[in-house]
């Protein structure tokens, strides 16, 4: 009974040690920053008798006290909390990274930004660590303009050093450059840097801190936060209607708390209507009981109301959740969509009130028209007839037509007289200048037959260069043939040394596998031995026990040390569990690793493929071209000597009979058919241009309206992908993966279909060549 009444009081002793120690790490908090902490709920009055006493103030400003917190591993630089982890990432990890701390990439604004920097320059100089940080500012290529990312709003502040026009399509990722004094550059959002996550920090009084700790527990569970002290100025008045001063204690630093905006909500807000929503708009369920506040905290809230019994910062009890629909959390990218939505919805109506009220007054615009005319026409009709005045009229209009009539015959013969005379002037004339243009056909003649002659020089030389340039162009695709061949090597040579790298991981894996196993039954063999050897001193000790009472203590310090080896066991296999985790954790790591690299080599070899498709298209479509200019060359060449043996047959024909008669229809004849020939050229010329025209404005409208299509998607895709689960997320990726396959088996055969329209087209250029040649000829 004694024994059982020792092992009672070594137990409460233990628990009462225990409570004095978890009682003193949680005052460590308010010992940091020299502030203790009496009770252990802020509802305590003791609290703030036992505060320091600060310096007796005057008689005009009266000192509070009250608390800046930043979350665990968050530090205060300026108004706001940081955290700059270890590891590098890329933009968008560590975006996610940042979430998951219920905080944001950095965000700053003028007077906080060049606190940060400081802070940074500070850091690095004392860590040695001069590559760039991350911080939440992406390029939009759409609206050419830099962004925050999270809120979506334009820049009001910029900090940028020059930049380069060209690399911004690759560069849209914002970060601190140390090379530049810590200023503002852009990077590839792929490459793996230092990040800055930045939280809100709530300044709240004595009697609010356990809110914070109740509201964090689920994010940062049996953590202290990192707490300042804040001396609040306050007006002798005690008037709420401005800003409130703060002084951090121990330091000159004055901060400013703006007032809260409106007043206290005293009857709460009756529901608004919610219209019927798309069933693809974001319209998640909220509650009508209270209005959402208008600026909402970066940290994610509870969505259980903590029990009144808690301490500061117990661990809120998990609740086990029912089944049924999952209610979500609306983010501020969703209010501001919903918000749009509405602004939206009442424009239109707005419009739609505007058309009606304007149709209405056309109606009524139309009616009164209608009743003036009926108005007047009942009036007329009204009117007594009156014979004379209309028969007046009547022979008044009749004189001035025969006065018309007369002056029109008059102005027509002295017409038909000077046209007399022209045609007559006119006559004269053209004898002269068809004299004139015998003797300029002539001249014509000679140089016509000259100028054929150089053109025909020119087009052999042209032939020539050409020869030599296909020679040329025939080396250089030799040459890439070689190159290309040469890049497959390497690509093949890399792909067979990783395949061996992962086998000689794969191998060591194995071995550290059988070790591991070996000492676990090297442990288990020597474990098992103890226990017996135990076991056996333990019977023999019972063997030799003078009387009940010892064998009685003897059983008791044996149950303690089999519970003492239970526990030691239990935390060992704890361990074990826990390296096996990190082990599987470290392989997944590295599969994913593996995995993104592998992808990124696919997608460089798809880029090289296309690239070196698009240089063989462009290659086959010169070499076309030239055959094409080759052909039509040799086409010219051969019609031109069939025209000037044609030219001197007609010559030799006309100068022996009725030379000047048959040269003067000739010369009509020519020019009607160079007129024709000409209007049919620049007709033809002309819809050539027009369909080319449609053509590009065609493809233009295409281009443009697949890129706004695919900017709206990606936005769309990226902000529902940020709400998905992993798994989620992995399917997605798939899926999108199948889209892009079929999109490119579509491009191809729409490319097909373009080079075929292109070759009919070319096929009724020739036969329009061989028509037009034909006729020629003939």
């Amino acid at each position: 009974m004694n024994c059982n009444s020792r092992m009672l009081c070594s137990s409460v002793f233990i628990l009462v040690l225990a409570l004095h120690i978890s009682q003193a790490q949680y005052h460590a908090s308010g010992a940091s920053v020299n502030l203790p902490f009496y009770g252990n709920t802020p509802l305590h009055a003791e609290a703030g008798a036992h505060a320091p006493v600060a310096d007796t103030p005057t008689p005009k400003q009266r000192m509070r006290r009250m608390y800046a917190m930043c979350p665990p591993l968050f530090q205060r630089v300026g108004t706001e909390c940081y955290f700059m982890p270890e590891q590098r990432s890329s933009w968008l990890e560590a975006h996610f990274f940042c979430k998951d701390k219920n905080a944001n990439l950095a965000e700053p604004q003028k007077f906080s930004d060049r606190k940060l920097r400081a802070f940074l320059q500070q850091h690095d100089a004392q860590s040695g660590k001069h590559e760039p940080i991350w911080f939440g500012a992406t390029y939009d290529h759409r609206n050419h303009i830099w962004q925050w990312s999270i809120t979506g709003n334009n820049l009001t502040y910029n900090n940028f050093a020059q930049l380069d026009p060209t690399k911004l399509q690759d560069s849209h990722c914002a970060v601190y450059d140390p090379s530049i004094k810590y200023r503002w550059s852009a990077r590839a959002c792929p490459d793996k840097f230092r990040f800055i996550c930045q939280h809100k920090m709530p300044k709240v009084s004595e009697a609010n801190r356990h809110k914070i700790y109740t509201r964090w527990n689920t994010t940062y569970p049996h953590q202290l936060a990192n707490e300042v002290v804040l001396e609040v100025i306050d007006r002798g008045d005690n008037d709420r209607r401005y800003h409130r001063r703060v002084k951090a204690e121990g330091s000159a630093e004055e901060m400013v708390i703006p007032a809260r905006k409106g007043g206290r909500r005293r009857r709460p807000q009756r529901p608004r209507n919610q219209s019927a929503a798309h069933p693809n708009d974001v319209n998640y369920p909220q509650s009508h009981t209270q209005r959402p506040p208008k600026r909402p905290r970066p940290s994610t809230t509870s969505t259980t109301s903590a029990p009144g019994h808690l301490l500061d910062n117990e661990v809120v009890p998990r609740v086990t959740a029912t089944p049924g629909i999952a209610t979500q959390q609306m983010t501020q990218y969703d209010r501001k969509l919903q918000r749009q939505r509405e602004k939206e919805r009442k424009r239109q109506q707005r419009k739609r009130e505007r058309q009606e009220r304007l149709r209405q007054e056309r109606r009524e615009r139309k009616q009164r028209l209608e009743q003036q005319q009926r108005q007047q026409r009942q009036q007329q009709q009204r009117q007594p007839i009156t014979y004379r005045p209309e028969e007046l009229r009547q022979r008044d209009d009749e004189q001035q037509q025969l006065r018309q009539q007369q002056e029109d015959a008059a102005q027509r013969r002295y017409q038909a007289e000077r046209e007399q005379l022209e045609r007559e002037q006119k006559e004269r004339e053209q004898r002269k200048h068809e004299e004139k243009q015998r003797e300029q056909q002539e001249r014509e003649q000679k140089q016509r037959e000259q100028q054929e002659r150089e053109q025909r020089e020119q087009r052999v030389r042209e032939i020539e260069q050409l020869k030599e340039k296909h020679a040329n162009e025939e080396r250089q695709r030799a040459v890439d043939e070689d190159a290309e061949r040469l890049r497959q090597q390497r690509l093949q040579k890399q792909r067979e040394r990783e395949a061996e790298e992962r086998r000689v991981r794969e191998e060591e894996r194995r071995k550290q596998r059988e070790e591991q196993e070996e000492a676990d039954r090297r442990y288990a063999a020597e474990r098992a031995a103890e226990e017996e050897r135990l076991r056996k001193e333990y019977e023999k000790r019972i063997l030799e026990a003078k009387n009940e009472q010892e064998r009685l203590m003897q059983e008791e310090r044996e149950a303690k040390r089999r519970e003492l080896q239970e526990v030691q066991e239990r935390l060992k296999a704890e361990e074990r569990q826990r390296q096996e985790e990190i082990e599987r954790e470290h392989k997944e790591q590295q599969m994913r690793l593996e995995l993104e690299r592998i992808e990124e080599a696919k997608k460089m070899e798809e880029r090289e493929l296309k690239r070196l498709e698009e240089e063989n298209k462009k290659r086959e479509e010169q070499q076309r071209k030239r055959a094409q200019e080759q052909a039509e060359l040799e086409a010219e060449k051969n019609r031109l000597e069939e025209e000037e043996k044609r030219l001197r047959e007609s010559i030799a024909a006309e100068n022996e009979a009725r030379k000047h008669q048959h040269e003067e229809e000739i010369r009509r004849e020519e020019e009607a058919k160079k007129a024709e020939e000409e209007a049919e050229k620049q007709e033809k010329e002309r819809k050539e241009r027009e369909r080319q025209q449609r053509l590009d404005a065609a493809r233009r409208e295409s281009d443009a309206m697949v890129h706004r299509e695919m900017e709206a998607k990606r936005r769309n895709y990226a902000s529902r992908i940020a709400a998905l689960k992993p798994e989620d997320q992995q399917k997605f990726i798939e899926m999108r993966k199948r889209r892009k396959q079929l999109k490119e088996r579509q491009l191809r055969a729409l490319q097909k279909k373009e080079l075929e329209e292109q070759r009919l087209l070319q096929q009724q250029k020739d036969e329009a060549l061989k028509e037009a040649l034909n006729e020629a000829n003939q």
